[in-house]
């Protein structure tokens, strides 16, 4: 039996070449469906360049590795759509939600080109992990890869006049981390510095507790602590030390640009960031007080003292 080499003849009514060809076979036969899987085609296409554009119509400058998490309650969702609309990708929303804001959220939401959802509180409660929500959450990417090395090496002179950065050694409490970061924004610092090991990473329970401050101030993660204060100095910072053996923040001349570091809640600095510190100096408290403040606290008391010396000498 002789073999015949070829196309199938079952075959024979697909669409060949480019189109507009004659070959691509019988009218109303399979050229109809190759110009339905080139429509396809490019409406997947156009879906995708959608997706990639911003609400002003720019190319995302986010990288493909961008990783997602929710965000819930108002304050939260109201600092995410106002500081990085581009990286906001849907809204849940409660049904029948009490909240007397939650129609100008919709309506920037939805002037944002950001998806609104309906949801039941179940379904809230599993996006956000069990956290606090108000029964408002919001999905958007983030970039964990951003490096505080290449920030603080690109400043200029001009640029680093006044400047505070605030350095945590390894803060594990997410509500310390949240009232922190609380507390740097709205003492005029600029950023936070967390290490990537033995620290509470930036979770939905930590924007709560700042209040959506901590996706308005850049919360930088680093490997090492030390090697970053030492950075630091070498790019003209001064480094101050949180410590209960230190001077009193008060009789402490604060030099900037400063790096102020904050030790954990049980054992405050490890001995080799400890070291690294130019000076140390601690918030006076009476001597029949119960031992020391909490992180957050003192964190605080000593933001708002650099913030009112760094006013005070200013021009």
């Amino acid at each position: 039996m002789n073999k015949k080499f070829g196309r199938r003849p079952d075959r024979d009514n697909r669409p060949h070449g480019k189109p507009g060809d004659k070959q691509g076979g019988k009218p109303g036969g399979g050229s109809n469906q190759g110009k339905w899987n080139r429509d396809k085609f490019f409406e997947k296409k156009r879906r995708l360049e959608r997706e990639r554009r911003v609400p002003g119509g720019e190319e995302s400058d986010k990288p493909r590795n961008a990783e997602t998490r929710w965000v819930g309650g108002f304050d939260a969702a109201a600092a995410a759509l106002s500081k990085s609309p581009y990286d906001c990708r849907e809204m849940w929303i409660e049904h029948e939600l009490s909240n007397p804001n939650v129609g100008s959220l919709i309506s920037q939401a939805k002037s944002l080109n950001v998806p609104v959802r309906y949801m039941s509180r179940p379904e809230l409660d599993r996006a956000v992990s069990g956290g606090k929500h108000g029964g408002i959450a919001l999905r958007q990417t983030f970039d964990p890869s951003a490096t505080f090395s290449e920030w603080i090496t690109g400043l200029d002179a001009e640029r680093k006049k006044g400047l505070v950065v605030v350095v945590l050694d390894q803060i594990q409490d997410p509500h310390n981390l949240g009232a922190i970061a609380r507390s740097a924004l709205q003492l005029f610092a600029r950023c936070v510095v967390i290490p990537e090991r033995r620290s509470a990473p930036v979770t939905p329970a930590v924007i709560q507790a700042s209040a959506g401050a901590a996706l308005k101030i850049p919360i930088h993660r680093v490997v090492n602590i030390a090697q970053t204060l030492e950075l630091c100095k070498k790019s003209g910072f001064w480094v101050y030390g949180a410590d209960a053996a230190g001077k009193n923040a008060w009789d402490t001349t604060v030099n900037t640009p400063c790096v102020l570091v904050i030790g954990s809640e049980g054992y405050g600095m490890r001995p080799l960031v400890r070291a690294s510190c130019d000076e140390l100096m601690r918030v006076p408290q009476v001597e029949h007080g119960v031992g020391s403040l909490n992180a957050s606290c003192a964190a605080t008391a000593l933001l708002y003292e650099v913030a009112r010396q760094s006013r005070k000498t200013a021009p």
